[in-house]
């Protein structure tokens, strides 16, 4: 499926939707460029992992209304291709990899649903919802994984840090028990379906720039956004680590505010 990349013009000015002023979030870019694509205040992708109760409709909603105002445009993309995947991988059967995936992203879709209702965004507004699996044979994102997947094999670094993410995506669904070391290395599909997005969200959209975050820090984006290597983000791509404001998420970036203010 290809990316429409002609709904709404890149750098159109945000709706007028006011402010939550208690929905304030501190966001700390990792490099001056991140910044930079934060301030601009382009596009920024919200990804919701199965899973994950950080995510509570509350939360989300005052996510997406801050997202919203402080954004031209937003996109969230619920991973549901990863899920199948990483069931695969632990044994289970592909009847139940597939009815348990489509459970699971009905539920994150319409909690997603809800937090937009929530948080009174109109439906026909910037907000777009994905399926990664409606993306992955978008030309843009297809070439964007195919160099991830080489650098898999070529840097250490960015290998060790995907197999760290796929041994704690793999984890949760376990009961208690450690995924074996091939479930691990089978299982790193999963951070090479989001690893596009880390290195062109801009160019897989068709905007301007383009921000991705985590509400904690994730040593894969330490790794790409501040080393010179053969993978490296497009200068039209920034990240940050974006989390309610006073909620500690472990060591600092180098660059900190409170969002709350911007989105005013």
């Amino acid at each position: 499926m290809r990316v429409d990349r002609s709904k709404r013009p890149p750098d159109a000015p945000p709706e007028a939707i006011s402010s939550d002023p208690s929905g304030g979030f501190s966001v700390a870019p990792i490099t001056d460029n991140c910044r930079r694509v934060y301030e601009e205040g382009r596009h920024i992708v919200v990804g919701v992992s199965h899973g994950n109760s950080y995510f509570s409709v509350k939360l989300l909603g005052s996510l997406l209304r801050w997202s919203h105002v402080r954004f031209n445009r937003v996109d969230v993309i619920i991973p549901d291709a990863a899920l199948r995947e990483n069931l695969l991988v632990l044994g289970r059967s592909p009847e139940y990899a597939e009815r348990k995936s489509r459970q699971e992203t009905n539920a994150v879709r319409n909690r997603v649903t809800r937090a937009l209702d929530a948080a009174r965004i109109p439906a026909a507004g910037a907000t777009h919802v994905h399926l990664l699996s409606d993306l992955v044979d978008d030309p843009v994102y297809r070439t964007l994984r195919e160099r991830a997947e080489a650098a898999l094999h070529q840097d250490g670094e960015i290998r060790r840090a995907c197999l760290r993410m796929s041994r704690l995506a793999l984890a949760k669904y376990v009961d208690g028990a450690a995924p074996t070391d091939d479930q691990v290395r089978a299982g790193m599909r999963y951070p090479l379906a989001e690893l596009p997005f880390f290195l062109g969200s801009a160019e897989i959209f068709g905007v301007s720039s383009s921000l991705c975050f985590y509400h904690k820090p994730i040593p894969l984006a330490d790794i790409l956004f501040s080393r010179n290597a053969d993978l490296t983000p497009s200068p039209r791509q920034g990240y940050a680590v974006i989390r309610p404001a006073g909620r500690p998420a472990g060591p600092e970036s180098r660059f900190q505010e409170s969002a709350c203010t911007r989105a005013n």
